[in-house]
């Protein structure tokens, strides 16, 4: 009975251990191709010229403020006039001389986490749980805390974003996107996101440089 009880347990180990190191790869497989998608949708005819000075609302959903303040950031860069609004999802466009306002809403917001496995000599998992630890995301470097049978593996943070510019003048939406990325840590994926909505804005909206 034992026997069968130690073979059911090696056979449910090496199921979790190949479930693992599946979810694994395809993490660090996605970050590395890039691992963006992008839906971009803009008012055919629409003279992005004209915006010279615009407003970024509050983004909806959990990571919002961070997402609306890396826009902030990213359109200061490229000498755009910004009016920080992320604190409102409405702004007073003519007192402000707006021509422009940013908003939208993060669909996803999941920072890095690290999974703590316990291992036996040979690669056999003694247990089928995996334990969430705090810190910095880390790619996986054998053992832990000097642990033999204790190994560290990351997973990758992840961000997934739908954004709109509305033309404050006709109330009409110019342009649309929805973009979802993958990196190491939040912070890197909110700018690579961010990032990649600029430079879709940038094929039609010659001054953002």
């Amino acid at each position: 009975m034992r026997q069968v009880k130690g073979q059911r347990l090696k056979v449910k180990s090496f199921g979790f251990l190949f479930i693992i190191f599946n979810f694994i790869f395809y993490i660090f497989n996605c970050f590395f191709s890039g691992c963006a998608t992008t839906k971009t949708v803009v008012k055919k005819g629409y003279d992005f010229s004209n915006i010279k000075k615009i407003a970024v609302l509050k983004f909806s959903g959990i990571g919002g403020e961070a997402v609306a303040n890396e826009f902030i950031r990213q359109f200061l860069a490229s000498g755009i006039s910004v009016i920080d609004r992320s604190g409102t999802e409405t702004v007073d466009s003519k007192s402000l001389g707006v021509d422009a306002v940013i908003s939208g809403n993060v669909v996803e917001f999941n920072p890095s986490n690290k999974l703590l496995i316990f291992k036996e000599k040979g690669d056999i998992v003694i247990s089928d749980r995996a334990y969430p630890i705090s810190g910095t995301t880390v790619l996986p470097t054998g053992s832990a805390f000097g642990l033999e049978d204790a190994n560290v593996f990351s997973v990758s943070a992840s961000v997934s974003v739908s954004a709109k510019m509305t033309d404050t003048t006709t109330g009409e939406v110019v342009w649309s996107d929805s973009n979802s990325y993958e990196a190491l840590d939040i912070n890197t994926a909110v700018e690579l996101i961010t990032s990649s909505f600029k430079s879709s804005l940038k094929k039609y909206w010659k001054e953002l440089n």
